[in-house]
């Protein structure tokens, strides 16, 4: 085989430049997160679910003075979404879902009134698109999995990442059945 090869350099070339072209690639990827500090901070971020019926409570998320706030609205929807919190972990690389827990009495709140989260009562949060870290959250966009579903279209996913000097970091979805996410709403990133 050695000595065809050294006959036919064209078969040669036909053989080692795909290897060199999909080795180049590779490379190009993977020695940016080489380079790159991985990230240094947590993020949370809410993803609306669809629900055939609603609790009678409304939630909004917002960061306001570096605080996490929760306002509680009452609502007569019976169809609609509801918005999830999530929490990226950058130690671990992965999203887990923040429960909250609403009152069972909608008479014994007004609307606006505000919960606190005890994991996040003491904790800054800041709402700038890019951490202290340098990693930045961008919205999600489409993204296909491999060559095959880019040259034929299918099999996309809505993907959200952080990136970094080219370094890019998928964010998981927290259901490993969900293929992406889709109208997330970035709320910050936790600095201490």
């Amino acid at each position: 085989m050695l000595k065809t090869m050294r006959q036919n350099p064209m078969i040669a070339a036909g053989i080692l430049l795909p290897l060199v072209i999909v080795v180049f690639f590779v490379l190009a990827t993977a020695i940016p997160k080489w380079l790159v500090d991985p990230p240094a901070h947590d993020f949370l971020f809410t993803v609306p679910e669809n629900r055939s019926s609603t609790p009678e409570i409304e939630l909004r998320f917002d960061v306001v003075n570096n605080r996490l706030r929760v306002r509680l609205f009452k609502t007569k929807a019976v169809y609609g979404t509801v918005p999830k919190l999530y929490l990226f972990d950058h130690e671990t690389l992965n999203v887990r879902e923040i429960l909250i827990d609403l009152p069972n009495d909608t008479e014994a709140f007004e609307n606006g009134d505000e919960i606190d989260l005890a994991e996040f009562v003491n904790r800054r949060i800041s709402a700038e698109r890019k951490a202290p870290d340098g990693y930045e959250i961008r919205q999600p966009r489409y993204r296909n999995d491999n060559l095959m579903t880019a040259l034929f279209g299918s099999n996309r996913r809505y993907r959200l990442a952080i990136h970094k000097s080219g370094a890019v970091i998928d964010v998981p979805h927290p259901n490993n059945n969900a293929y992406y996410y889709y109208n997330v709403n970035f709320l910050g990133w936790l600095t201490d």
